[in-house]
């Protein structure tokens, strides 16, 4: 015969208990989800019920190559990295690197 219950694996770890801060934390048998504060004696429940999927999908974010030329044309920059040689050397255009 077998007194301990199978694990729920639904069951969250509080870090603290909510009423007095305390880590002193243990499962309960009330219920499934219940935890015991060993410093306030106190039962408590945690559960996550998880989160709802955002209405409009968010925009892409830009590559790093996209964002960093946005910032250079935000700015006023007329040179920017763009072209690369037969060495993978990357110029700037519209300046010469000889």
């Amino acid at each position: 015969m077998s007194v301990r219950r199978a694990p729920n694996p639904n069951r969250n770890f509080p870090t603290h208990c909510p009423y007095c801060a305390g880590e002193d934390l243990y499962p309960n048998e009330e219920t499934d989800f219940a935890w015991k504060c060993g410093e306030c004696l106190r039962i408590f429940e945690v559960k996550f019920f998880g989160q709802d999927d955002p209405h409009t999908a968010p925009a892409p974010a830009p590559s790093t190559e996209e964002a960093f030329q946005a910032s250079l044309r935000k700015h006023g920059h007329a040179a920017v990295l763009r072209e690369v040689g037969n060495t993978g050397e990357k110029r700037l255009k519209g300046i010469s690197n000889d």
